[in-house]
């Protein structure tokens, strides 16, 4: 059994060290999923982060892929999307609140240039699946990443992903209220384009003011101080959507 042994390591493993026949890859572990299939497990629970996955090979070749694991390295096959991934990193953008919105646009397009469903047209049926997948996916997280309140909030939940707010924080938003509804109230009130355009003028600064503060939050490594500027933005976004829903309305009835 020893000489026979010897001869077979000889005959994959000739003097100069090439080998002159491929080793065998060993056999999955028992429960494992076969070669072939999809492998690459995903969870997602409520409206936290991805969750992380057991990354396993190229479900058709069974090369393990690279970051960010869009193709495989080895035969260029569109692999299924990476749970593990955040939407920063599916973007290949730093982790951060403060954004280059050229940069993010340009991320969006290249990726989707690539992932596209129409380039996929005559692929397997896997493939053509993958790519619904994966470019659904970067939408999702360009729309996510793409407006302040939306990528703060975001980006708070991979900070203090198992963080409840206190009580406190909530009482302090109750404060706040009066102030979004007197702006309400100045917008069901106005009676010209430039009382509408005083009260946008309004909004758009105090989303500003509360940009930066959120911003220098998170760089300070203090995400909890983020989550109540984040509400008061999500307020006076809504106002603000409400005020430019008013002006289109407005300029259509007037042409």
């Amino acid at each position: 059994m020893l000489r026979a042994a010897l001869r077979a390591v000889r005959c994959l493993v000739p003097r100069g060290g090439q080998c002159r026949a491929p080793l065998r890859a060993a056999p999955p572990p028992a429960g494992t999923q076969p070669r072939g299939r999809q492998v690459w497990a995903a969870a997602r629970s409520g409206r936290r982060p991805f969750s992380a996955a057991t990354a396993a090979g190229c479900w058709r070749c069974g090369a393990t892929p690279r970051a960010p694991g869009f193709f495989c390295p080895s035969c260029r096959a569109l692999q299924p999307p990476d749970r593990r991934l955040d939407y920063f990193q599916l973007l290949d953008l730093p982790r951060r609140f403060r954004l280059d919105a050229e940069r993010l646009q340009e991320s969006q397009r290249r990726l989707q240039r690539a992932l596209h469903p129409d380039n996929f047209g005559r692929s397997s049926e896997a493939e053509r699946r993958y790519s619904e997948q994966q470019s659904a996916l970067v939408n999702e997280a360009y729309a996510a990443l793409l407006r302040p309140v939306s990528r703060g909030l975001y980006l708070l939940r991979l900070e203090l992903a198992d963080d409840e707010p206190a009580e406190d924080e909530a009482e302090a938003d109750s404060a706040f209220l009066g102030t979004v509804l007197e702006l309400n109230e100045q917008l069901a009130e106005a009676g010209s384009q430039a009382d509408v355009r005083r009260v946008a003028a309004s909004v758009e600064e105090r989303l500003r003011e509360l940009e930066e503060r959120v911003a220098r939050a998170f760089e300070q490594g203090h995400p909890r101080d983020a989550r109540p500027l984040l509400r008061q933005m999500k307020y006076w976004s809504s106002i603000g959507d409400r005020n430019e829903a008013d002006r289109t309305v407005t300029w259509v009835s007037m042409d």
